[in-house]
This record gives structure tokens, sequence and C-alpha cells, in this order.
């Protein structure tokens, strides 16, 4: 059995690998590349499943797989190493998103139905909407678009994403800033102020008449299918609603277009509206948890704007 490189010959033998390009080599290779593409592909299917949660273990270790992976592409600041940090952010944003109601910190809902109910005059917009709209007897045509957009959350800013890094790479970095940032500082206050969205607030006696939508069209149209989807990515944190990441996710993507794709704005900002529409008719979200998600992305999207053209990543 060979014995192990004493540590100054250890890193000597790294220095002479840095010198001569051989880690360069290693990190143009191809088996790297799909090695890295596959380690994000399993990033992505981890989320989509439960396995995550049963095996607390897998996110760890596939964070630090991933993470040693890609070290080439980091150090060389190459752009593709963007999509590690979008990849692996959303799926630590994921793993730590299932745990940030377990703090003890009370989990809170008057205040945001107060603060509704401050904006709109004294009515409840969830309960309105609902009350004219909603019936518990039947699916309406409403309600399946509503859980449409609803779950084209889970798409549209990935897609967008690609779009990006093949149309417009330049700006992928700040894209990817302020979709994960978004991401993050809305996980500081879901720790910080766990929120019971409308439909447990109307389980729970606090908001009379309002019921989770998504249950019933879910329910009905695929139960088996909307277990399993709501399972993997609801269930672990009921009450992260403050503030709304779907909203602030979306609004991310039209504060990108209009700067740089003016022509798509106007259609991002159309599904900005109707995503906020479908948010609160589903007593997903208050009117205040949209209006916080809007803010971080705002905050995000300008924090981007302004440090990253000093961050030149090299091509590739």
């Amino acid at each position: 059995m060979e014995r192990p490189l004493p540590p100054a010959r250890a890193l000597r033998a790294a220095a002479i690998l840095v010198r001569d390009g051989s880690l360069d080599r290693i990190a143009d290779s191809r088996a790297l590349l799909i090695l890295q593409s596959g380690l994000l592909l399993a990033m992505t299917a981890t989320v989509a499943t439960r396995f995550w949660q049963d095996n607390d273990w897998a996110g760890a270790a596939l964070v630090g797989a991933t993470a040693a992976v890609w070290a080439p592409e980091v150090r060389r600041r190459r752009m593709r190493a963007w999509w590690f940090v979008y990849v692996a952010g959303i799926f630590v944003y994921t793993l730590l998103r299932a745990i940030a109601d377990e703090t003890g910190i009370p989990i809170r809902t008057g205040y945001a139905i107060s603060g509704d109910r401050f904006l709109f005059f004294g009515s409840e917009p969830v309960q309105w909407l609902q009350a004219r709209f909603f019936s518990t007897t039947r699916i309406s045509p409403l309600d399946i678009f509503a859980v449409q957009v609803h779950w084209s959350f889970f798409v549209a800013p990935h897609v967008a994403a690609v779009f990006i890094y093949l149309r417009h790479r330049a700006q992928f970095p700040r894209y990817t800033i302020a979709v994960v940032g978004t991401m993050y500082l809305g996980l500081l206050l879901f720790f910080l102020v766990p929120t019971t969205p409308p439909w447990l607030a109307g389980q729970q006696g606090g908001l009379s008449g309002v019921y989770r939508v998504m249950d019933f069209v879910g329910g009905r149209v695929n139960s088996g299918t909307y277990q399993s989807f709501y399972a993997s990515l609801a269930e672990p944190n009921s009450v992260a609603a403050m503030p709304s990441i779907h909203m602030g996710v979306t609004f991310a993507m039209y504060l990108w277009a209009r700067e740089a794709r003016p022509r798509l704005a106007w259609v991002l900002l159309a599904y900005s509206g109707v995503m906020a529409f479908s948010l609160v008719y589903l007593a997903e979200h208050y009117v205040l948890d949209l209006l916080a998600g809007m803010a971080l992305a705002t905050v995000c999207h300008l924090a981007a704007r302004r440090w990253l053209p000093a961050v030149a990543p090299a091509p590739g």
C-alpha cells in the first residue's frame, strides 16, 4: 500500500498541477462537465421528491459533492459556474426552508390580516374574492386557471434562466443573484416571522369562509400527483407565508426584462399581475406577503445592478 504524501510534498505537487495547467485541463474535460451537470440534475430531482426529507444526510452529501466538482469552474470564474450558484443555491434554500418553522418562534397570523384590512379599508381581499368567485361544491375554470398559474412558478423562472443564459449570457449573473437573493432574504423572514397563510388561518378559525382552493382542484383532478407534489414542496413548512417567494421571483423576472428585454417586460408584468391575483384568490398569500416579496426582489435586483458589473466571469 502506498503511503500518503507528507503535507509539504502534497502542497508542492498541487503547485505543480496548477503551474503546468493540469487543473485547467481537468476543468475543460467533457467528463467533468457531464459530472457537474449530473449533480445539478440530481439536486433538481431530489427537490421534486420526498427523498431529501426522508434522508437528512443526502442533502448535505449532495451539496458537498457538487461544491467539490464545481470548484474548478468557480476558481476560474467561468460563466457556467453561475449555474452552480443558481441550482445549488435553490437546493440549499429548499433544505433550510423546511426547518424554518422549527425555531420555537411563535407562529403569527393576526398582523398579516390586519395589514390587508388596513390596505383595503377594512376588507380582507382573500375573503372578498372567495365569497364572490369560489364554491366548495364545484370547480370552476377560474379555479383551474389560478392553480395552473400558481404551479407555473415551479417552471417559469428556470425556463427564463435557460433563455437568459443562451440569449443574454452576460446578464445571467444578475438574474441569478436577483432570483436566489430574493429567496434567501425571504428565508430570513421565514425564520424570524413564521406566518400562517390565509388558507391555514381559515382552517384555524381566524379567517372565516376562506379555503385552500388548490386542495379542491388538485384533489379532484389528480389526487395522487397532487399529494406527491404537495408533500415534496409544501408540506415541510406550511407557515412560510411571509414573504411570498412566488411573487418575489416572478417580479424579479419582470425587473430583469424591464432593462434587458423591454418588449418582453410587458408580458412578464402581466404574468406578475396574474400571479398576484391567483395567490390571493387561492388563499396562499395575503396582499401584504406579495408586497414584501416584491420589495425583496427590488432590493436584490438593485444590488445585482450595483455590484455585479465589477465581477466579470470568464466565458464558458
